[in-house]
């Protein structure tokens, strides 16, 4: 019989995954194998939007606030 081709990536538990790897792929769509990144320039866009509302650029402006002893503003959406 021939080798299954199973995700193999570790898991929570500590064992191997047992999914089927996504067609072209080594590992399954839980770990890696569906995504491909943003491909189009509105993607790409949205992605940067996402980055900039939640991520290292509201935490960078955090940090200099304390630095200049203002406190820091509550996020507003």
């Amino acid at each position: 019989m021939g080798k299954l081709l199973r995700c193999g990536a570790k898991t929570r538990r500590g064992t191997p995954c047992q999914c089927k790897p996504e067609e072209g792929k080594r590992r399954c769509r839980f770990h890696g194998g569906k995504s491909t990144g943003p491909r189009t320039e509105a993607g790409r866009e949205a992605i940067r939007e996402s980055n900039r509302r939640r991520g290292i650029e509201s935490r960078t402006q955090q940090e200099q606030a304390l630095q200049k002893g203002e406190a820091p503003k509550l996020r507003q959406e």
